[in-house]
């Protein structure tokens, strides 16, 4: 990335390479202990690999300075155990353990896993679950350059695994042989959350969006998400298949500043529709509609300080007031049109998907615009029509 000086040169400012990639070997063993219990244990390796470079502009040295550049590989094993028992003809438990381990610094987690369903008839069920979740952190995290007195170090190597205790309880109920409604609502505790230390800052792992956080991080922050959700799902039947799923929630975060904010992801409520309808058309032709809708509340941003963006030349936030500020909701919806012919040995399908039909201009965020010294909206994409045609053989 690069910006005009006060020359109206161009300058770099920022450079980021990033490459990832992950081989997996996996092994499960599925025991039957008896009538009414099962074990199924098993394990996965992952061999990670990386080349991850990133340099920044340092306002203070008045250059760019490297804040990332690792290459290498690490690998991380899970491993797991469970015992599935039918206690009786309605009730049943789920009963198990996982461990997760980055041999990147050995930081490690043993996770208990407990869930029961309980059918109270033949169409309708209850479970309730609970489980130790945990989880590595983005792999440029780890390797972020701090330099001091010259001397070099990576001041986040030795981070702890993100870590989540997780409460679920849902109601299952078939209403015909093609219809299905459940309800779910669900707790997250979430703690050993990489922040910046300090009772001033506001920054949490759990809000990071793009590329990664170069600055000193430490495993003390917090999390929780709540909510409940409702789905309706109807399997094809006669040609049509729907899913409806709605849900509130609230999702909240804390630093060493002991104070509870909203994510940037606490939209509050979510509505996805997505429905198709098959019509069969003269011989071996079948004429389809799609339509996919979602609604979702608005991320949260931190303010923009107009001021101190003026006199730096660039964007400055104010921390203070960090996630306070929430864009409008976000509202697509997509919808396809499709003519499908089935020959003997090939399917052609001519389809026409126009993605966000009602050119709904949905806000991403806001920026400090230094030539003129203001701050603009920018928008996500508009309509966008494509054609395509398919031979499957």
């Amino acid at each position: 990335a690069e910006r005009l000086n006060g020359e109206y040169q161009a300058e770099e400012r920022y450079y980021e390479n990033f490459s990832q990639s992950k081989i997996t070997f996996s092994s499960v063993l599925n025991t039957k202990l008896s009538a009414k219990s099962n074990l199924r244990s098993g394990f996965f390796l992952n061999h990670l690999q990386y080349n991850l470079f990133e340099k920044g502009y340092d306002e203070s040295l008045g250059q760019l300075v490297t804040n990332i550049d690792a290459q290498g590989s690490t690998q991380s094993i899970q491993a797991f155990s469970q015992l599935n028992l039918r206690a009786t003809e309605r009730l049943s438990f789920n009963v198990g353990v996982h461990y997760l381990q980055l041999l990147l610094n050995n930081s490690n987690s043993f996770e208990p896993r407990l869930s029961a369903t309980y059918e109270i008839d033949e169409k309708q069920r209850i479970s309730l679950g609970y489980g130790l979740h945990s989880q590595v952190q983005p792999l440029g995290t780890y390797f972020a350059i701090q330099e001091e007195n010259g001397i070099i170090s990576l001041p986040n190597k030795n981070l702890g695994l993100s870590k989540s205790h997780h409460l679920v309880l849902g109601y299952d109920r078939s209403l015909n042989p093609y219809l299905r409604m459940k309800i779910e609502t669900y707790y997250q505790h979430l703690f050993d959350i990489p922040v910046k230390p300090g009772e001033d800052q506001t920054y949490s792992i759990i809000n990071q969006q793009w590329s990664f956080m170069t600055d000193p991080l430490v495993n003390t922050g917090f999390g929780k998400n709540y909510g409940a959700e409702i789905t309706l799902e109807q399997f094809t039947h006669k040609g049509l298949y729907f899913l409806i799923s709605g849900s509130v929630y609230n999702s909240l975060y804390k630093t060493e500043e002991n104070k509870w904010r909203n994510t940037r992801f606490n939209g509050k409520a979510n509505l996805a529709i997505t429905a198709g309808k098959e019509y069969n058309w003269k011989k071996n032709r079948v004429f389809g509609m799609n339509l996919r809708t979602i609604y979702g509340g608005g991320l949260w941003n931190t303010p923009i300080d107009l001021d101190a963006s003026i006199s730096s030349g660039e964007t400055i936030l104010k921390e203070q007031y960090a996630f306070t500020e929430q864009n409008p909701a976000y509202f697509r919806t997509d919808i396809r049109l499709s003519l499908k012919r089935n020959r003997p040995k090939s399917t052609r399908t001519l389809a026409l998907d126009i993605q966000n039909v009602t050119n709904r201009a949905n806000v991403f965020g806001s920026y400090f615009e230094p030539m003129e010294g203001v701050i603009k909206t920018a928008y996500q994409t508009l309509l966008i029509p494509i054609l395509s045609y398919r031979v499957e053989f």
